[in-house]
């Protein structure tokens, strides 16, 4: 027979919190004692202080838990930086180039913008935005996309301007310029994320989301409406539209239809061409539809789609120009096992062939090459998303494996140099899309970055 339950008296309840209030009271002044030298009461001081510390120490504990996102799995051990075994390659001695790092910065706590000479290793300047200030200025708010907080904020793919100042967004956050102090110059809201390109006029391309959906779907499904988005100079939204009308009204609703869910698109690039050639038109834009496994050719002036490729790339990232007749695309080549990635998150991530492939596509010929194929493989490059690749003019890769906190310089056959941010002996900082700039590019910019009189 099970046992009655017994209820407390109400004037036994009573007596407990009066004095629980009493203790509170008490506690709270030994507390102010202690602090201010008035009482010394030897070990139960001391035990008196670590109580009171509790909420502070329970509240950095959990600050501290979130910053694991910004820290990654040291899978690199012998680096530090540029250095291999404690030594800097030779391949890094010798490269004229500049980095354009986002990342992580433990000296920082936050994400930061640096700009590092790779010859000599040094740090020329740095932008470190005031996160509380920028989320000031999100306006647009949705319970779909993460705010702007200090612990989380990333700075994907930061564009340096030619007069030395900085623009950038926070994914799904508005666009920010930034002056040569970090300080804020413009800002548009809105939900922009992955990359960010300058076209031929100063123009920037951005992918950004248009919510609520400008279209809607049978039953109600809910979906991420991406957006190609072009910024003025000055930050005023000249143009904007809707990649699945895009597919839509240029005959393309079986590829839509062939993967709907919640993020069935996933739009990460944007890249505008600064040039004609017999393939494309200065102003056309080439887009990466990751979750399509689709790379096009958009032409804007007309509203047509010139040119589109689904695979041999899966879930890609970063398409370029290159030259006047070719393309490239870095494929994270993994598949999703399970159900849908981003309805339900019990999902298993394989990369195909074990490691990551980087793709160039000629026009000219109709053919497909992976020049790099090798290497990769070798070096056992295998982000399973993100991920950033540019070939440089004497045909070497610039390569960020984005989600194992790595950048290399590599050619077909041989490795330059790699990089990692260290925070200590079991962690990398986590980058975001970070640059390959050339000396044409940053040496004009100089004087004005190291004449800027900040305070760093």
């Amino acid at each position: 027979m099970a046992s009655e339950i017994r209820k407390i008296p109400i004037y036994i309840l009573l007596l407990v919190l009066f004095f629980g209030a009493i203790g509170t009271v008490l506690f709270g002044a030994s507390v102010r004692h202690v602090l201010l030298g008035n009482v010394r009461l030897g070990k139960m001081g001391e035990a008196i202080l670590i109580i009171a510390e509790f909420p502070s120490l329970t509240k950095q504990a959990l600050e501290q838990l979130t910053q694991v996102t910004q820290a990654l799995p040291n899978n690199f051990p012998e680096l530090d930086g540029f250095k291999k075994s404690g030594k800097v390659p030779e391949g890094a001695k010798l490269d004229d180039g500049y980095l354009l790092l986002s990342s992580y910065d433990p000296s920082e706590k936050q994400a930061t913008v640096q700009l590092i000479r790779i010859s000599d290793q040094k740090h020329l300047h740095k932008w470190i935005p005031n996160i509380k200030e920028l989320a000031a200025l999100q306006k647009r708010k949705s319970e779909k996309y993460q705010p702007i907080v200090l612990e989380h904020f990333r700075i994907p793919d930061p564009l340096l301007l030619s007069d030395g100042k900085l623009v950038f967004h926070g994914n799904h956050s508005p666009l920010f310029k930034l002056g040569y102090c970090s300080n804020i110059e413009w800002s548009t809201d809105g939900y922009f994320h992955h990359t960010l390109e300058q076209d031929a006029n100063g123009d920037f391309w951005v992918p950004s989301i248009i919510d609520p959906p400008t279209t809607s779907v049978s039953g109600g499904l809910q979906y991420r409406d991406d957006s190609i988005a072009k910024i003025s100079s000055t930050g005023e939204v000249l143009f904007e539209k809707s990649v699945n009308k895009i597919l839509k009204e240029n005959g393309y609703m079986g590829l839509l239809a062939a993967r709907f869910s919640y993020d069935h698109i996933h739009l990460n690039d944007i890249q505008p061409a600064l040039t004609d050639s017999e393939f494309w038109e200065k102003g056309d834009l080439l887009l990466s539809l990751r979750n399509l496994n689709t790379i096009l050719l958009y032409r804007p002036e007309t509203d047509k789609i010139i040119w589109l490729k689904t695979g041999p790339w899966l879930n890609q990232h970063d398409g370029n120009f290159v030259g006047q007749s070719a393309i490239s695309v870095f494929g994270n080549d993994m598949i999703f096992i399970g159900p849908d990635p981003f309805l339900q998150r019990k999902t298993t991530e394989i990369l195909i062939n074990g490691h990551n492939e980087i793709y160039r596509y000629d026009f000219k010929t109709d053919s497909i090459t992976t020049p790099y194929s090798k290497m990769m493989k070798k070096l056992n490059v295998s982000t399973l998303t993100d991920g950033v690749v540019k070939f440089l003019a004497n045909g070497d890769a610039f390569v960020e494996e984005t989600l194992n906190g790595r950048i290399l310089r590599l050619g077909p056959e041989q490795l330059k140099w790699e990089f990692v941010v260290k925070l200590e002996e079991d962690n990398l900082a986590l980058l975001t899309w970070s640059r390959y700039l050339t000396a044409e590019q940053v040496q004009p910019i100089l004087p004005k970055l190291q004449n800027s009189s900040c305070d760093q």
